[in-house]
């Protein structure tokens, strides 16, 4: 059992932590065909010129993400208060006290089998009356952690490095969306190109390398779906 009040003070001093552990939840496809993703030039410098700022960052988030997956089946209050200092502060709607209870009461009720996001976006849109995209992924991920989160530093990522056509929150105008496209349809493109980008990547010589680089510096915690190791880089270095 991993004392996780010992881990969290040892991040607050700047301590060195100990091996985390918890269930190993990828659902990847060891014998899927590599391919290459020349398209993308960009992802071999990214893990190339990671700084040491940037790893802290990772490995300061690492220990709260750990500590997710390995109490989302509690879903206590202590649970929620990392969850949502991790996922959702920066959320203006998710300040709501009865939001946050709405939220929490969604993710208790998700199969871990799901894949199927717009169901959520759909049920929180009926309690909160907006489609919460980001948020929803991050219900989504923390499920089933082989399905990817959406933000908006995903999203400026994917956008201006890897020239991913989005739409959502992008002015029609710079997305190529056609005028009156409606938000749900927005999000189920997008939804659909960032599933895309990610098998694209983790089934190539530059996802390989993406995914070695955090295993060599992370050990610890190599453990943790090969998706959200890539968000971890995306978010650290954007």
């Amino acid at each position: 059992m991993v004392d996780w009040s010992a881990l969290r003070r040892m991040r607050r001093d700047g301590t060195k932590t100990t091996p985390a552990t918890g269930e190993n939840k990828m659902a990847q496809n060891e014998n899927a065909k590599k391919t290459t993703c020349t398209d993308q030039p960009g992802h071999g410098t990214v893990v190339d010129n990671i700084t040491p700022r940037q790893k802290l960052v990772i490995a300061k988030g690492l220990l709260d993400y750990q500590y997710i997956m390995d109490n989302r089946e509690k879903n206590d209050d202590d649970f929620q208060d990392v969850y949502y200092d991790f996922y959702l502060k920066a959320r203006g709607e998710m300040w709501n006290v009865d939001h946050r209870s709405v939220y929490f009461e969604l993710l208790n009720g998700i199969s871990p089998e799901t894949t199927d996001l717009m169901g959520i976006l759909t049920s929180l849109n009926e309690k909160l009356g907006s489609f919460e995209f980001s948020i929803g992924s991050k219900m989504l991920h923390t499920q089933n952690p082989s399905m990817p989160i959406y933000d908006s530093k995903v999203r400026e990522y994917l956008s201006k490095k890897e020239d991913v056509k989005l739409w959502w929150k992008i002015p029609n105008r710079e997305s190529g969306a056609r005028r009156g496209t409606r938000e749900v349809e927005k999000i189920t493109h997008d939804w659909d190109e960032l599933c895309k980008w990610y098998d694209r990547l983790l089934h190539s010589s530059q996802g390989e390398k993406w995914i070695n680089w955090f295993d060599d510096n992370f050990q610890d915690f190599a453990g943790i779906s090969n998706v959200k190791k890539v968000d971890f880089i995306i978010f650290a270095t954007n």
